[in-house]
């Protein structure tokens, strides 16, 4: 038997080798964690516009302000994705659909395709491209909010509105009842808009992108001159004439509403109940058919309610809106304007004063065409706080004419009143429901309406439709 010299292995040596390899390889792993970002498969996208049914191997890498996740951030965590900076390979594109909050990959053609995807810090702006895209109406105007600017937002809802920023020209946002609202307020001179005949102006975008204007007349007039609407129809007795009546009598807490319930009633529910149509209601609609429905625009027309807010000032108030409980009764809308001076793009009471038509998921699904009139709030968000005389804000007119909110019932002379804006610049609340003022409509465009050229000055508004 032949021996051999027994060798004692070199442990030293080895742990060297072992250590040198395990660096090479950690050096490797953060390379290709640098490299590749980690690229994670996941095979529950959305695929759009592909031909792919199955992606096979179709892989992601998130950012988040430019450090790298394993994960995409959640629906609300405030992050939109960078579509500049956002790419796949083999020619397809990533997007973010906003509403489920799921990533689209469109021209997707092959497997083996890898997607980069930056998040930002959304803006406003951001989120309206997301929505409703670069091109659209809404984010023409929301590219321009100036929160710098704008009045005090509580965490109620309710906005600090001052005399000091209503004669500036802004764009400031606030909630409502649909989401959050972006509204003009002051002096603006970029919210007209030309529709079926007519020129508008912007009040605000909705919470749910449907666009509210203002009838501004059938010219651009600086003067409000021309701006009461009027009828065709002889029948109902106004086809001479640019001023009418809220309503035809007084003598209750009901004719405060649009539409109102039972006069005399004996309870808050019987008085205001949604069962009378209010005199400027069939003015309002009479002039709808004439002029959007029988003109062929009503599908431009989106149902974003109308606020005739009947609820019950908490100030200063004894009445419960009953005309046999023998007391005088202040509303909401008063409250807000005159004790406040806290304007509210949220309608109270929605589920009775939230005015939309039975197509609706919200308010009382009363209406009958989807219009009615602007609100107090939306007049002291233009740029009306509490008795400050102001003719330079957009929603000035020559011509004293109606809101849509009631101000008080007084049982000294058994009257209803409602609030107006008066030609000489002011919010009046001592005017009855049986006055004759202007009527200026508000509608609300869908909120996939598409403009077709302009600028939205007086001399170049946006133009909707064939108009």
């Amino acid at each position: 038997m032949k021996l051999e010299k027994f060798k004692e292995k070199n442990n030293k040596k080895t742990g060297i080798i072992i250590f040198t390899v395990c660096c090479v390889l950690l050096i490797a792993g953060v390379y290709l964690y640098s490299s590749f970002a980690i690229y994670e498969q996941n095979q529950n996208f959305n695929v759009i516009n592909g031909t792919v049914e199955d992606p096979g191997d179709l892989y992601f890498a998130f950012y988040v302000d430019d450090v790298i996740s394993k994960t995409m951030p959640s629906k609300d965590s405030g992050y939109v994705l960078d579509t500049e900076k956002s790419s796949c390979t083999n020619g397809a594109t990533p997007l973010l659909n906003m509403d489920d909050w799921s990533l689209e990959v469109q021209n997707l053609t092959t497997t083996h395709t890898k997607c980069t995807l930056y998040f930002k810090e959304s803006t406003p702006y951001d989120e309206c491209v997301s929505k409703y895209g670069a091109d659209s109406i809404q984010c023409s105007i929301i590219a321009d909010v100036d929160t710098e600017g704008c009045p005090t937002v509580n965490d109620d809802g309710m906005v600090q509105v001052t005399r000091e920023e209503s004669e500036n020209g802004y764009l400031c946002s606030a909630p409502d009842d649909y989401g959050t609202s972006y509204y003009y307020r002051g002096s603006v001179t970029n919210n007209y808009v030309s529709f079926a005949g007519y020129y508008w102006r912007i009040i605000r975008i909705n919470g749910d992108g449907s666009i509210r204007l203002l009838y501004a007349g059938e010219t651009a007039d600086a003067t409000g001159n021309n701006l009461n609407m009027k009828l065709t129809d002889s029948s109902l007795g106004y086809s001479n004439r640019t001023t009418i009546p809220f309503n035809t009598t007084r003598t209750d807490p009901a004719y405060v509403g649009y539409m109102y319930g039972n006069t005399l009633g004996t309870s808050y529910e019987q008085t205001n109940a949604n069962e009378v149509d209010s005199n400027i209601k069939k003015y309002l609609d009479s002039w709808y058919r004439q002029n959007i429905l029988d003109k062929g625009y009503a599908d431009y027309i989106a149902d974003s309610g109308f606020c005739n807010d009947r609820s019950l000032s908490t100030v200063n108030n004894n009445g419960d809106g009953v005309s046999t409980s023998g007391r005088t009764t202040y509303y909401g809308g008063y409250q807000r304007y005159y004790n406040l001076q806290t304007p509210s793009l949220v309608c109270p009471n929605e589920s009775n004063d939230l005015f939309t038509t039975s197509s609706s998921d919200k308010g009382n699904k009363k209406l009958t065409y989807p219009i009615g009139l602007i609100t107090v709030d939306e007049l002291a968000l233009s740029g009306y706080a509490n008795n400050f005389l102001n003719k330079s804000a957009y929603t000035y007119s020559s011509s004293t004419y109606w809101t849509m909110s009631p101000s008080y019932f007084h049982v000294g002379d058994t009257t209803a009143y409602e609030l107006i804006l008066h030609s000489d610049g002011y919010v009046e609340r001592w005017l009855t429901v049986t006055n004759s003022y202007g009527v200026r409509a508000v509608i609300n465009l869908k909120s996939d309406t598409q403009i077709s050229g302009g600028i939205g000055t007086s001399n170049d508004p946006f133009v909707v439709g064939n108009t």
